[in-house]
């Protein structure tokens, strides 16, 4: 018994300890930016935070991403390190290590993915100041579905009560409106039409107009000029998974390699497809390389809809993990010929293959999921990148 009653004073102390240091941020850090979405979150936490720093304002951010990612006020980044499996408690310590740099804002990333665990985020937490959401997608449908519009309602947890919010035009915009009003909160639909002209051209990377959109609504209520804004979006740079492209030399062909794998929703990933012209004819075949997850058989069989519809490419390459069933889906919608099922092969290996596909200048979208080999073939590219497309 006395074991039992020790534990019980050991957690509760700990806990006194948490909600201590939680409550004592809270009240170090007064601007506090909660970043939500289907996609695009950590693009967007980056951005802010760049913009946010280049005003004066001494600014920490924390992002979860293809690698989750602490940003102190001077700009550089450190890995965070987890010994355990991702959980909310963490942001805890985010915002208690804030305060102790003396941030005077903090733009942090939601990592919650289940309905009730975003409540907790934000109305446990996070009490944000300004809330953002990105975007409302068909994604993460078996946790926050079955319906987008029931995602819209998961992704709303994370508005500020009495704050302010930004959102670009999305779906179900009446659903966010609802609940921004619930809690006495002003939401605002950041245009993409109000960007600055040529405010997209400082970007050295694949950047949504969206997303720099709703970066720059938040800025204008802040204060900060649009101009000292975009030089600090300028300089950021990109969480691992956003949309770079680099040409690289293999087996004696040119291949103009596009990484598409963060945007591994399917509305995401064919409208970069289309933004990068892979759907038109070039120099040479466009391949879709399709890294797949077996554990995501639901997202599997969406893109195997989606190809020659909604993604159009001369051939089709899937790698990872993939079930027979998942192939027969791809294989009933692609001509014998242009479908091309590498399973487990490694990064040369699967350059091997690809370069034995048509001639001329072999333009290769990686679309799917970036977990796995999709890491491996990022690698493998990056050391030998010559040039960005």
């Amino acid at each position: 018994m006395w074991v039992l009653l020790l534990l019980i004073a050991v957690v509760l102390v700990y806990w006194g300890i948490e909600a201590v240091r939680l409550h004592r941020a809270l009240r170090a850090i007064p601007i506090r930016i909660h970043v939500n979405g289907s996609r695009g979150k950590s693009s967007v936490t980056r951005l802010l935070a760049a913009a946010l720093r280049e005003s004066g304002m001494r600014t920490a951010a924390k992002t979860t991403g293809s690698k989750a990612r602490y940003i102190l006020p001077d700009g550089s980044e450190e890995p965070l390190i987890r010994l355990g499996s991702p959980n909310i408690c963490e942001q805890v310590g985010v915002l208690d290590r804030a305060r102790r740099e003396k941030a005077e804002a903090i733009v942090i990333e939601c990592m919650a993915v289940r309905p009730d665990i975003q409540v907790i985020a934000e109305d446990g937490i996070v009490h944000s100041t300004i809330g953002v959401i990105t975007n409302v997608r068909a994604d993460h449908l078996d946790v926050m579905g079955p319906t987008v519009a029931d995602v819209a309602y998961a992704l709303s947890a994370t508005l500020p009560r009495k704050g302010f919010a930004v959102v670009p035009p999305t779906h179900h915009l009446d659903v966010l409106q609802e609940q921004a009003d619930a809690r006495r909160t002003r939401l605002e639909v950041a245009d993409p039409r109000s960007l600055p002209e040529g405010a997209m051209s400082g970007f050295a990377y694949l950047e949504h107009e969206e997303n720099v959109a709703t970066c720059l609504a938040v800025t204008r209520k802040l204060g900060i000029p649009d101009e000292a804004a975009l030089r600090g979006m300028y300089r950021v740079i990109p969480d691992p998974g956003a949309c770079t492209s680099w040409t690289i030399a293999h087996a004696g062909r040119t291949i103009e390699f596009h990484n598409i794998f963060a945007a591994n929703d399917l509305e995401s990933t064919a409208s970069i497809w289309k933004r990068l012209g892979l759907d038109r004819s070039g120099e040479g075949p466009a391949v879709a390389l399709l890294n797949l997850r077996a554990d995501r058989v639901d997202r599997s069989i969406q893109f195997a809809e989606a190809v020659e519809q909604m993604i159009r490419a001369d051939h089709y390459a899937i790698v990872g993990d993939t079930s027979d069933r998942v192939l027969r889906r791809f294989a009933r919608r692609v001509p014998e010929g242009r479908l091309h099922a590498l399973g487990k092969m490694s990064p040369g290996d699967v350059f091997d293959r690809l370069t034995a596909i048509g001639e001329g200048t072999l333009r290769v979208g990686a679309i799917g999921n970036i977990g796995g080999i999709g890491h491996d073939i990022l690698q493998y590219v990056y050391r030998r990148r010559r040039e960005a497309c």
